[in-house]
């Protein structure tokens, strides 16, 4: 009789539409870092699960009428509607229709989230530990897929979605997994599982350099601890906490600034003192070409003849091919670049060299270092000369400026839905942009939608972003709070709403986290 009641029960909380309703949410957690053909599959699951259960039950009108009481709801969907709206004027209905349907996740999580019964604590930990399994194994792939290609480039980690959206589900899942970690009813094995990703995460963030994850889990560090510190009661406490806010963001701006300056101060240089090779032949320095790296002129104590001839007893490939990449390469070990030089590089070194490995920096472990030193040379390479092919941050660096004279001719109301592409590359152009035909966009979100709506549909979408956030106080839940930090900072670098993947990242935990995640936060001070 009492297990009759206990299915009975379950029957009457889990029926068939339910059941498959948290199997998607599951199914979502899985796709999100790691399939855009599962986030697609997830979509049609959950939007057909919905309609079908309000067909059956009887009450698809209702959700609909409630949904389009609630002002938070409408706000939400205001983003959408910002894409129908300017989809009138468009001159490409092709690339504006593929772009709304991109963005229809922002259309039918809010509703489906608002309108469905909210998942339990038990759920939410439950869907959120799924999510954290599908980050690890994601990054795990991937991971030992450059370790067995002996991959340099640690991009090419992010084998299933874009390497930046790979980057900020690396970083969210470190904050899920905290507060999954600081559960007061999780002791044990489960605490010891959680932690096992959690240092995972936290190595792979330092190891493959992931600079947008680094500084983004800084700053939301720092936030955290001044929140602390601010609602801290006890004086002392609130001190230590100002203190060590002080100290660690004093260590870091340290840390930079004596890297900057070994890596761009270089000693006078002195013709006079040493003019000639070991073998009698002069060195040449070209000071029109004022590139440093490594504390060093690159194109001071240059001998081609020796360097050439060297090199080729070598190695395979012709000098020709890499010189530059050479004499990069022996600047950043403070080497003169000559005969005795190159025959003093490893096979190591040389087979470093070949497959294009200028700075000895490169080769390091860990590649956050690697990625301060590239970060380095891409801002004195567009200092110097204005070169932004191949530098992520000088590319940014130059969209960024094409982006703004973009907007001068429609500052209003933009260009309308599925025009702004066609309208950036045609300034690309006009601006005689090393970047033209490179069908780059802006890497910045917001001037995207700036260039595509105007100042108008700009300030919509913000109210439509903030609005929904302020109005339930979500910003006091650390949780929540280190999600939406991620995502509007992340958009200052990227056009992450522009993509399924990040569209997909972006709509699921913004309305999941809005109408479920429980108010009592574990991780509220």
């Amino acid at each position: 009789m009492r297990f009759r009641n206990i299915l009975l029960d379950f029957g009457e909380k889990y029926t068939p539409f339910r059941i498959l309703f948290l199997m998607d949410l599951a199914l979502y957690a899985i796709a999100i870092p790691f399939s855009k053909f599962l986030m697609t599959l997830a979509g049609l699951i959950l939007v057909g699960n919905w309609f079908l259960e309000g067909f059956f039950e009887r009450n698809l009108w209702k959700k609909f009428a409630q949904a389009a009481k609630s002002k938070i709801i409408l706000a939400m969907l205001l983003i959408f509607f910002v894409h129908l709206l300017w989809f009138i004027p468009t001159e490409n209905f092709a690339v504006a229709f593929r772009e709304i349907l991109t963005k229809t996740p922002l259309f039918f999580f809010p509703i489906i989230f608002y309108t469905s019964k909210p998942l339990s604590r038990n759920e939410i930990n439950s869907l959120l530990s799924i999510y954290v399994l599908g980050v690890l194994f994601s990054s795990l792939f991937g991971f030992f897929s450059c370790l067995q290609q002996e991959l340099s480039d640690m991009r090419k980690m992010a084998v299933y979605i874009s390497y930046v959206r790979f980057e900020l589900n690396v970083c969210f899942a470190i904050f899920v997994s905290l507060y999954l970690l600081l559960q007061k009813n999780r002791w044990g094995y489960a605490k010891s599982a959680l932690l096992l990703p959690l240092v995972w995460f936290l190595f792979l963030q330092l190891y493959a350099g992931f600079m947008t994850g680094i500084i983004l889990l800084i700053i939301i560090t720092f936030v955290f601890i001044l929140k602390a510190a601010f609602l801290q009661k006890r004086r002392i406490i609130r001190y230590g906490l100002f203190g060590l806010f002080l100290a660690v963001s004093s260590g870091i701006s340290l840390f930079i600034y004596i890297t900057a300056k070994n890596y761009f101060t270089v000693p006078p240089f002195d013709s006079t003192a040493t003019r000639y090779t070991a073998d009698g032949n002069p060195y040449n320095a070209d000071f029109d070409r004022h590139y440093i790296e490594n504390g060093n002129y690159i194109f001071a104590y240059i001998c081609e003849q020796e360097l050439e001839q060297a090199w080729n007893k070598r190695s395979q490939i012709d000098y020709n091919e890499l010189s530059n990449t050479l004499i990069r390469y022996l600047n950043s070990k403070g080497l003169h670049k000559d005969r005795i030089s190159v025959e003093a590089l490893t096979e190591e070194e040389i087979a470093n060299i070949e497959n294009g490995i200028a700075n000895i920096a490169y080769t390091h472990d860990f590649s956050v270092v690697k990625r301060i030193y590239e970060l380095f040379w891409e801002i004195n390479a567009y200092r110097q000369t204005g070169a932004v092919v191949g530098g992520s941050l000088s590319q940014r660096l130059e969209l960024w400026q094409v982006s703004f004279s973009a907007i001068k001719k429609h500052p209003l109301f933009g260009v309308g839905t599925g025009d702004a592409r066609a309208v950036f590359a045609k300034e690309l152009e006009e601006q005689n942009s090393p970047l033209a035909f490179s069908d780059k966009r802006s890497h910045n979100q917001y001037l995207t939608f700036w260039i595509a709506f105007g100042i108008v549909g700009l300030c919509l979408i913000l109210f439509s972003l903030f609005y929904p956030v302020i109005a339930l106080k979500k910003l006091q839940e650390p949780l929540f709070l280190a999600f939406f930090l991620i995502i509007i900072l992340s958009l200052f670098t990227e056009d992450g709403l522009e993509q399924q993947d990040g569209m997909t990242l972006f709509a699921f935990f913004y309305s999941l986290f809005l109408f479920w995640l429980p108010k009592n936060d574990p991780l509220s001070p």
